[in-house]
């Protein structure tokens, strides 16, 4: 079963977040979805990384991580998927991933999504 985190700033007064989960487990109903934060402060790189880069080091090898901060800045359409000390981790390329990782990833695997809008 893979372990998927999720990381972001949407808060949690609504249904977003459900909808994201929702449409994650119907990519994958085997995921076993995690929440790290939902409330990390809009536009706060520093407080976003520190909070990935604390929780991430304490989940098994191998497992996804999806961090969705700032996503409308920059969509998932350029995004990337980066290894890094046996993780995954998905981010939008606004430069967070940086800050979380401190270092060059192992691997990046760039992909681009057609169906999502700009």
């Amino acid at each position: 079963m893979p372990l998927l985190t999720l990381t972001s700033d949407i808060g949690s007064p609504d249904y977003l977040v459900g909808a994201v989960k929702a449409q994650l487990l119907q990519l994958n109903p085997e995921f076993n979805i995690i929440d790290i934060s939902h409330n990390i402060p809009p536009f706060n790189y520093p407080q976003a990384a520190y909070v990935c880069r604390s929780a991430f080091k304490n989940f098994p090898e191998y497992s996804y991580h999806l961090i969705l901060v700032n996503l409308f800045e920059k969509s998932l359409n350029n995004s990337s998927w980066h290894f890094h000390h046996k993780q995954y981790l998905l981010c939008a390329d606004n430069g967070l991933l940086t800050m979380i990782l401190e270092e060059r990833p192992d691997m990046i695997m760039e992909f681009h999504l057609t169906s999502l809008p700009n």
